[in-house]
């Protein structure tokens, strides 16, 4: 159900001499819950801009406001970490697994994320022996 937003929101913001609204250091309650849909809808402008009843070309104008990009990357950046650290801990788990090729894919991974593999591993697994062969990628 989209967010109503009272009418006429906009016109007791401060106006330049020329008419047009004064420059605001925060983000107006629309802007914000923009960026939250944003988020939580995968970046689909479209779906965002009818589920907050906001037009698309108001959307635009604000993608090229500096203060809306730039609180809209610091919370994807935010997002990011969080998914990062998650992953990071899954992939911990994995290392610990039973299983031996999940473990060892595991910690390929993470030695890779930290830039000190860069070959690809291949693991062929026997009942009785495990054989792990370093490919050059180069």
């Amino acid at each position: 159900m989209p967010r109503q937003y009272k009418r006429g929101y906009r016109q007791d913001r401060p106006r330049n001499a020329d008419g047009t609204f004064a420059y605001c250091e925060e983000l107006d309650q629309r802007q914000k819950d923009m960026i939250v849909e944003l988020l939580t809808n995968g970046g689909h402008k479209t779906k965002a801009c009818e589920t907050l009843d906001i037009p698309r070309s108001t959307l635009y104008k604000w993608f090229d406001d500096e203060k809306f990009m730039k609180a809209y990357k610091q919370a994807c950046e935010r997002l990011y970490q969080d998914g990062l650290s998650e992953a990071l801990r899954t992939m911990l788990k994995l290392m610990r697994c039973e299983d031996s090729r999940t473990a060892l894919k595991a910690a390929e991974d993470i030695v890779k994320l930290n830039g000190y593999l860069d070959t690809k591993v291949d693991v062929t697994q026997n009942p009785s022996e495990i054989v792990i062969t370093l490919a050059d990628n180069n």
